[in-house]
């Protein structure tokens, strides 16, 4: 398939209204021929995201690169052009119209010839990476028609603004490969890369996706709501929700969004990798301060994530980070999702002990209530000291990846004020 092909997919996506995206990738993914190896390709063209976000890899481009490789390939005066456009894929399409050289081989820009050379590009690292990353690029732009270094640019720089998201692919996968949109979901809970999903899909292997220790699973979600007695009730402090794997003596910890943290925080891995059990479970990394004026105070999540993203990791911070575990999502190898949460509790208390009281180091199972009316529930949201929210858990409900709860949900203090106001009778 022609790169162009794609290019001009993803500008009709990006003009078309919102209820059409999928309706226009999935006129593309048609065009594939089956068992053709550019399905996954162009899925993660399509998305702007080149690789499983789980990966440890990184594009490595900025806008400044990508104007050095136009200044190699277009007479136009580049710094004016990102003045006037501040988007680099306009830039690119602008600057690519008036070209100072022209590629030797006049032959379409491939699509797997662009990806591949993206990968390249990402896997490129250390001494004088920075001039072979700008040759890969200049080469690149010099084979692209305008609307294709647009995409090439903005691809490049992972921000695509064509406005097709994962459910509008899923949509899309659905309508194109004449699949089951439920099951295309429940396996991208599962494996959450779409590029992988499309080949499944089209080999009708969809059923056969299930959980692979080392790859992160989808998280579950959680909508607010006023709680439901009885019921379970944990508390929720400021911090970043994680997924732990822990394999034999690995430890591998992932942020919401899947990206691995693990290099970040290796005090922590080193107390996992203590526990006997293989396990996945559902946290939230929390840290407190470890200074005389802030001593054993629960930081902030904005503070929490400088500390990940901090760029020395090396030196010593003033934040201890620990984790709070509060569902149970693999054992010993073993999917335990569609068991009950009252069973996956008993299990991860079996593996990780009894709630520690804070502050404390390394991990620890949240603490849990077991309330029977809202006053209650009131009470212990005013009493657990730096909570924010309460997580309330049915018992008897599974684990949904990348679904939002049926029977779990969020209890915030809000809920409290809404009650009150409803009981106003002079509330109108």
């Amino acid at each position: 398939m022609h790169y162009s092909r794609i290019a001009q997919a993803l500008q009709e996506i990006s003009q078309a209204p919102r209820g059409c995206k999928a309706d226009l990738a999935a006129g593309l993914l048609s065009e594939i021929e089956p068992d053709i190896e550019i399905l996954c390709p162009v899925v993660r063209l399509l998305l702007g995201e080149l690789w499983p976000p789980w990966e440890k890899r990184e594009m490595g481009i900025g806008p400044e690169a990508l104007m050095t490789a136009l200044t190699e390939v277009s007479d136009q005066d580049i710094p004016s052009l990102r003045e006037r456009f501040h988007d680099m894929g306009r830039v690119a399409e602008a600057a690519l119209g008036q070209k100072g050289q022209h590629s030797l081989f006049r032959e379409p820009l491939e699509a797997l010839s662009v990806y591949e050379r993206l990968l390249r590009i990402s896997d490129m690292s250390g001494k004088e990476s920075e001039q072979r990353k700008n040759a890969l690029l200049r080469g690149l732009f010099l084979e692209a028609t305008p609307l294709e270094g647009k995409y090439v640019a903005r691809t490049a720089l992972r921000n695509m603004q064509a406005g097709i998201g994962h459910k509008t692919m899923i949509v899309a996968l659905s309508r194109s490969l004449k699949c089951d949109q439920e099951k295309i979901l429940r396996a991208y809970g599962l494996m959450p890369d779409l590029g992988s999903i499309a080949v499944i899909a089209q080999r009708r292997k969809l059923e056969e996706v299930a959980f692979l220790a080392r790859v992160p699973i989808r998280f579950m979600l959680f909508r607010q709501s006023n709680p439901v007695v009885p019921g379970c009730f944990l508390p929720k402090y400021p911090g970043l929700r994680v997924q732990v794997h822990k394999i034999k003596k690995e430890v591998l910890i992932f942020t919401s969004r899947l990206r691995n943290i693990t290099a970040s925080l290796s005090s922590i891995s080193r107390q996992l990798e203590k526990i006997e059990s293989d396990f996945v479970a559902d946290a939230d990394l929390i840290g407190f301060h470890d200074c005389a004026v802030k001593r054993n105070a629960i930081c902030s999540q904005a503070e929490m994530r400088r500390y990940i993203n901090r760029r020395h990791l090396s030196r010593k911070s003033r934040i201890r980070p620990t984790l709070l575990a509060y569902d149970l999502i693999a054992l010993q190898g073993e999917d335990i999702c569609s068991i009950p949460y009252l069973d996956r509790r008993e299990r991860l208390l079996s593996i990780l002990g009894k709630p520690q009281a804070m502050p404390f180091q390394g991990i620890s199972p949240a603490q849990e209530d077991v309330l029977m009316d809202p006053g209650a529930v009131d009470e212990l949201l005013s009493k657990a000291a730096g909570a924010i929210a309460l997580l309330e858990r049915d018992p008897k409900a599974p684990y949904w990846p990348g679904i939002v709860a049926k029977q779990d949900f969020i209890i915030s203090g809000a809920h409290k004020k809404r009650r009150s106001a409803a009981n106003d009778p002079q509330t109108i």
